[in-house]
């Protein structure tokens, strides 16, 4: 246990002490842990000149190491403290590093660290994100009220990114039965407030929920860091929904990742496509559309308005319900697990 606390307390320091970029961090991962099969704190405890041949590094690198490497006995208190609340890390090394993650990102984008709390475990079902507008409307947070509990009631892992909106309407209809959810932090996990901690922790304890960030414990809260999530949200997941979507920020980012992710991309398409124009661009894209609010042509008292829309598109009427999308959504995706 203590060479387990030592070896990761060296990840931290290559990872956010180091200073060094992704490519370098990735290199030095490459090189000494994976082809040399060494560990990190054999990497630290080598003489600083062996670090130029052994990862071809340059002077300023070998400085920046040397002086992260002044600050292990701050990582190991930092390890210390993570424990005493219940948070644990994975590298990208670990077996149980998200495999969803491995197939999206290469060796340089992917996190060499993930800080979590709960149950790693749940990341193995069906994990399908749902993203959208911090500002949505309320027909669109409706939609993933409805869309996150159906699919938790049926077994899946509903991922959100943790902001007003759209990520919060996804935690409540996951959370509104007894289904999974992984709540993905734009900041450290320890700078949570207590108040959301202490609501989340009961269904954490139960394994219900995952929490998880890649950035230092306690990194504050950024746009760039915020957009950097969106880039895990849909890593994690096998599929994304997008709820609401404006043609730029960071849905539209995210969305458009995910694409490059090769991840299956599930637009929100409404009675008044319009209205959305971030959604109608990702569906032109390759989106495919989740019909919702679906009209039920029955309850029309004009004969005008029940007439239009089959003379529009003879399909408005046979468009199946959220829940048979959803369902449908689900067994292709068990098809190709």
């Amino acid at each position: 246990m203590k060479d387990e606390k030592q070896e990761q307390a060296c990840w931290l320091l290559l990872t956010f002490e180091s200073k060094l970029s992704k490519r370098i961090i990735s290199d030095i991962i490459a090189n000494w842990c994976r082809q040399r099969s060494g560990t990190l704190q054999e990497f630290f405890s080598l003489p600083a000149q062996q670090w130029s041949g052994i990862c071809q590094l340059d002077e300023n690198t070998i400085a920046k190491l040397k002086h992260a490497g002044e600050k292990f006995a701050d990582q190991i208190a930092l390890m210390e403290q993570l424990a005493e609340r219940g948070i644990h890390i994975l590298t990208v090394l670990d077996g149980n590093y998200p495999r969803m993650l491995k197939s999206a990102l290469s060796l340089p984008e992917m996190p060499p660290v993930l800080f979590y709390a709960g149950n790693v475990d749940i990341l193995d079902l069906i994990s399908v994100a749902i993203i959208g507008s911090r500002n949505a409307v309320e027909e669109s947070l409706a939609f993933t009220r409805l869309a996150a509990q159906y699919l938790a009631e049926q077994g899946a892992n509903v991922i959100s990114g943790n902001a007003r909106g759209v990520d919060r309407a996804a935690y409540e209809g996951a959370t509104n039965s007894v289904g999974w959810t992984t709540v993905v932090l734009p900041e450290g996990i320890l700078k949570l407030s207590k108040a959301h901690m202490s609501a989340l922790q009961p269904k954490i304890a139960s394994g219900n929920v995952l929490l998880m960030s890649q950035f230092h414990p306690n990194a504050q809260w950024t746009v760039s860091r915020a957009m950097d999530r969106n880039k895990l949200v849909t890593g994690l997941a096998r599929v994304v929904i997008v709820a609401e979507s404006n043609t730029q920020g960071g849905t539209w980012e995210g969305a458009n990742g995910a694409l490059r992710q090769s991840r299956p991309l599930y637009v929100r398409q409404s009675n008044s496509p319009a209205l959305l124009p971030g959604n109608t661009a990702l569906i032109e894209l390759g989106g495919r559309p989740l019909y919702w609010p679906i009209e039920n042509t029955e309850e029309k008292s004009s004969i005008e308005d029940v007439i239009s829309p089959l003379l529009e598109s003879e399909l408005q009427k046979y468009i199946p319900t959220l829940s048979t999308q959803i369902s449908q959504l689900l067994e292709e995706q068990r098809v190709y697990s």
